[in-house]
């Protein structure tokens, strides 16, 4: 059977190959496909039994009044039985264990015996068995394995006495019974497979059997959204307690992940010109650094989801191209640094901006579901005719995805770094993978990356997410300094962690210009000042220079040697902005930092730093 089910995969895929004159849209069908068969879990079962009860939990008076009973509850539910099976499992393994070694088996016997008649038939043959230890365990052990089938059936009495009777029925309105897909299109059961959103199978009317608990995990949004049919009101209730839901999470998440950030939830606008009034869901203002997260709550199209190309076109249009649009116009606003547009939260207060310099935008889109490495990258909404101005892009991003660079990067200034770099992405390279690959690259090299060698070249990751695999324990205290992902030389991270705690308006800029760095670039002008003090290597006047190029940014790391400290804060800011010209005029800066080192201090950091940054060539 196994073997069948394999070669009948394989031809299904072979038989939906694009053909060689395939055009681009073709092509991107084909992903989409691929995508459908082998991609599951919107969330991780952590994630997913903490976002599922909240958010149908915002629909519970509707459900209660056309159901007879809340979502959340339903949703509950389903973990509950899905971490009741687990239990199940893992208890029966203990078991086996104690009866494979053949040590004081005969308590794990008899509990065996009296939970089961077809125990005791299966157990008359033992008395053929040596009576010794090894031997009933043995026996045990082999009885055992064929009494696998009471772990995944519920019982219609327990589940009343658990999650009442409405709740139980509902929990068989989600399950097949035999015959029931005798009738279904099984050449698209790949793409529209009935198991997804009924994974219960119902052996009699107080029976049900689940075989595979982990689809509790992997498709609870479609299970649950079965329960809603077609009821308008229902259906409506629904989609209002995604789009809430959606944004008041990401807007905790933010908050969570940058807590020196002011942050904003329904910031709105008016075009002095168009008197369009303009919304974003939610904006985090830290220092001179503006994030936007646009918000979208809606449902990929089943049709999308099999690859039909207009309902991809609509799905990308909506829920992957509007996002950056919609943060563009207020990315625009900003750049002409207009003090006359009021822009306000959903509160009326007023979004408080650093007007003191232009500050540096980062746009989001955020969703529910998505395709994964289909959606993870600009290049598709190109082929695709969707996008024609890079500008206008947004990385996109699930939720659940933005859940877990909170919990891996769980400092303020890593978390801060991932999303400032993620923004750029498309910039520096032409890749396909997802969001668990680029984080995994990130925590190995901090993105340092060549973008001149990978001109021309596709990046395809394989297998590459190892690093974000299993669960992690962030830290409590988000403001201690740590860069994971990040190497810093001891030099740098004293300097890193000093600047973070000081009370500096370009504190951030000169940590991400730093981070941005390559650790060898940035060794190797931390190793030069060291020998000058020692006596030997290039002397006082000198400035050592670190460069990397970030898409249409260049980040730019100066370290100036001098014999004497310079008179007073003016003199050395002159001197810094000179020095902060030059580098520009040189290596094309636009970020700068430039760090003092002075022969005889006893400082391990620096003497002076100065931030500056320049139009971009």
């Amino acid at each position: 059977m196994w073997e069948l089910a394999r070669r009948n995969l394989a031809a299904y895929l072979t038989a939906t190959e694009p053909g060689e004159d395939a055009d681009d849209a073709a092509h991107l069908a084909r992903s989409v496909r691929l995508r459908t068969v082998f991609y599951r879990n919107v969330f991780n079962s952590d994630d997913a039994a903490d976002v599922l009860p909240a958010l149908f939990g915002l629909m519970d008076t509707a459900a209660e009044k056309h159901l007879g009973f809340r979502t959340s509850d339903f949703a509950k539910a389903l973990f509950e039985i899905f971490n009741e099976t687990g239990r199940r499992c893992y208890e029966r393994i203990e078991a086996e264990e104690i009866l494979r070694a053949g040590t004081n088996p005969e308590e794990v016997v008899r509990a065996m015996l009296e939970g089961s008649e077809w125990a005791k038939r299966l157990w008359r043959p033992a008395k053929h068995c040596p009576s010794d230890a090894g031997g009933v365990g043995s026996a045990g052990f082999q009885v055992a394995e064929m009494l696998c089938a009471p772990l995944f059936l519920l019982d219609r009495a327990d589940l009343v006495a658990k999650f009442g009777s409405p709740i139980t029925e509902a929990l068989f309105s989600r399950s097949m019974r035999f015959g029931d897909i005798a009738e279904a299109d099984l050449p698209n059961i790949y793409l529209a497979n009935p198991i997804w959103d009924r994974p219960f199978i119902a052996l009699d009317h107080d029976t049900l059997f689940i075989p595979l608990p982990v689809l509790i995990v992997s498709f609870p949004l479609r299970i649950i959204e079965g329960l809603l049919g077609s009821d308008a009101k229902l259906n409506k209730a629904y989609s209002d307690a995604r789009a809430r839901y959606l944004e008041d999470d990401v807007e905790r998440i933010v908050r969570l992940s940058l807590p020196s950030a002011k942050v904003y939830v329904g910031v709105k606008w008016t075009d002095p010109d168009t008197k369009v009034l303009y919304e974003h869901d939610v904006v985090a203002v830290i220092g001179m650094q503006v994030l936007i997260f646009e918000a979208k709550s809606g449902k990929l199209a089943a049709a999308a989801r099999r690859g039909g190309i207009k309902s991809l076109m609509t799905n990308f249009e909506d829920l992957f191209i509007e996002p950056g649009r919609q943060a563009a116009r207020l990315a625009a606003l900003l750049a002409t640094r207009r003090a006359d547009i009021k822009v306000v939260d959903r509160t009326a207060k007023i979004v408080d901006f650093d007007r003191g310099g232009p500050s540096i935008i980062h746009k989001f889109g955020v969703c529910i579901e998505q395709f994964a490495s289909v959606t993870s990258s600009r290049r598709p909404f190109r082929e695709m005719g969707l996008l024609t101005d890079d500008q206008e892009w947004a990385p996109i991003l699930t939720l659940a995805e933005l859940r877990m660079i909170s919990e891996r990067l769980d400092t303020e200034i890593s978390f801060l770094h991932y999303m400032t770099r993620r923004a750029t992405a498309d910039d520096v390279m032409d890749f396909v993978g997802d969001e668990q690959d680029l984080l995994s690259m990130y925590l190995r090299n901090g993105f340092v990356l060549n973008a001149r060698a990978l001109d021309g070249r596709q990046v395809t990751f394989l297998q590459a997410d190892e690093a974000v695999r299993g669960r992690a324990s962030p830290r409590a205290d988000r403001r201690e300094f740590a860069t994971p992902g990040t190497t810093l030389r001891p030099m740098w991270s004293l300097i890193a962690k000093e600047i973070y705690a000081a009370d500096d308006r370009h504190r951030l800029d000169i940590l991400l210009t730093i981070l941005n760095q390559s650790p060898a670039a940035l060794a190797g002008i931390a190793a030069s000042p060291r020998r000058w003090r020692n006596g030997g290597g290039k002397g006082a006047g000198n400035t050592l220079s670190a460069r990397m190029v970030v898409g249409d940014r260049v980040f730019v790391v100066g370290v100036y040697m001098a014999n004497e400290h310079p008179e007073d804060a003016k003199a050395w800011m002159d001197q810094s902005r000179f020095i902060g010209h030059d580098l520009a005029e040189k290596l094309g800066a636009t970020d700068c930092v430039v760090v003092l080192k002075t022969r005889r201090s006893k400082s391990p950091t620096f003497d002076g730093i100065s931030f500056f940054r320049f139009p971009k060539a």
